[in-house]
C-alpha cells in the first residue's frame, strides 16, 4: 500500500509539472489580458512588457495559426512550422500598407557612417534606429525598413516591417510606438487599452530656421526656433537646448510668441562639414525635438 500510494504521488507530481509546464500563463491586470504558451516564452525572451507593450486581445484562432496583439506588435503561432519558429511577429505595418517608395541605390544619402541600406525593401537604416535595430534581431524581429525616417509630431520615427520605432527625447532612446494597437483596430479585434496605460506622444512642435545655411569660420550663426502646441498655438516659456557639435549648449526660453533665437561663433571645423544642429523644447510637461543643419564652406 506504501509503495502504491508513493508511486500514485510520483505518478501526480510528474503529470502535475508537465500540466503547470504546458499551461504557464501570466495574466495582466491593466488591460485584463493572459498571455500564455507558446505567446509567453517569445514574449519573456524578446525583451518582454518593455519592448512588446501589453496585451491587448487574448489570443484568436484563425486555424491554422493563432494570433495575439500587443500594443507594439502582434505574434502570430504556426504548428506547422519548426518549434523555433513557430511564433513570429506578424508584418503589420505591410498589411496596414504604411511603406514608402524603395530608395533607387544611386540615390542612397550618403555622408554618415552608421548607416545601412537594406536591398530587400530599398531602404536605409541608420544612426539610433540602427543600434537599436541590431540590439533587438533586426529583420527576424522588427523587420526590414519600409521608410526612410522622418519627423512625426516633433519626433523622429521610422517604419519597418512588424514595428514602428520612436526616438524618445525624454529617455533619450529608441523604443517602439504602439502599433500592434492600430492593427488590432483594423482588423475589428477589439483591442483593450485603458487610458492610463496608453503611450501618447507629445503634443508640442518645433521648426528650426537656421539665418545662414552656409558660412565661414569664424562667422556668425543665428538659429531660430519657434514652438507651437497641437493647435499651432505659440508656446512662452518652453526651456530650449540647442546642441551644435564642437560648440556648448545653448539654454534659451521662448517668448511670448513662442520664439527663441540663439547666436554663437562657429568654431574651426573642416571646410564642407555639414553641421547637424539638434534641438529639444520642453515646458515642463510635454518634450519635442527637430534636427537642420548648415554647411561650412569655404
Amino acid at each position: 500500500m506504501q509503495v502504491t500510494l508513493g508511486a500514485l504521488l510520483l505518478t501526480l507530481g510528474v503529470l502535475g509539472g508537465r500540466l503547470a509546464q504546458g499551461t504557464r500563463e501570466r495574466f495582466f491586470p491593466e488591460t485584463g489580458q493572459t498571455v500564455r504558451e507558446p505567446f509567453l516564452s517569445f514574449f519573456e525572451a524578446h525583451g518582454g512588457l518593455n519592448f512588446f507593450g501589453y496585451p491587448i486581445t487574448p489570443a484568436i484562432p484563425e486555424p491554422p495559426y493563432q494570433i495575439q496583439c500587443f500594443q507594439n506588435a502582434c505574434l502570430r503561432w504556426d504548428p506547422l512550422a519548426p518549434s523555433d519558429q513557430a511564433v513570429q511577429p506578424l508584418p503589420v505595418a505591410e498589411a496596414m500598407g504604411l511603406g514608402s517608395p524603395p530608395i533607387p541605390p544611386q540615390q542612397i544619402p550618403m555622408g554618415r557612417p552608421f548607416r545601412r541600406y537594406i536591398p530587400e525593401t530599398g531602404h536605409t537604416v541608420s544612426g539610433m534606429f540602427l543600434a537599436f535595430w541590431l540590439r533587438h534581431g533586426g529583420a527576424k524581429l522588427i523587420g526590414n525598413p519600409i521608410t526612410e525616417p522622418y519627423v512625426e509630431n516633433g519626433r523622429p520615427v521610422q517604419v519597418f516591417q512588424r514595428m514602428k520605432l520612436i526616438w524618445d527625447p525624454t529617455e533619450q532612446a529608441v523604443r517602439p510606438m504602439g502599433l500592434g494597437e492600430s492593427y488590432a483596430r483594423t482588423r475589428g479585434l477589439n483591442p483593450r487599452v485603458p487610458p492610463r496605460i496608453l503611450q501618447t506622444s507629445s503634443a508640442l512642435q518645433v521648426r528650426i530656421a537656421i539665418r545662414r545655411p552656409v558660412l565661414a569660420v569664424g562667422d556668425l550663426q543665428t538659429i531660430l526656433v519657434f514652438v507651437t502646441d497641437e493647435e499651432n498655438q505659440p508656446v512662452p516659456r518652453a526651456r530650449v537646448r540647442i546642441h551644435i557639435p564642437g560648440h556648448d549648449p545653448l539654454l534659451l526660453e521662448t517668448d511670448e510668441a513662442g520664439l527663441a533665437e540663439g547666436n554663437f561663433i562657429v568654431r574651426a571645423l573642416p571646410s564642407g562639414s555639414l553641421v547637424e544642429v539638434h534641438v529639444t523644447a520642453s515646458d515642463g510637461l510635454r518634450q519635442a525635438e527637430a534636427f537642420s543643419s548648415f554647411r561650412i564652406w569655404p
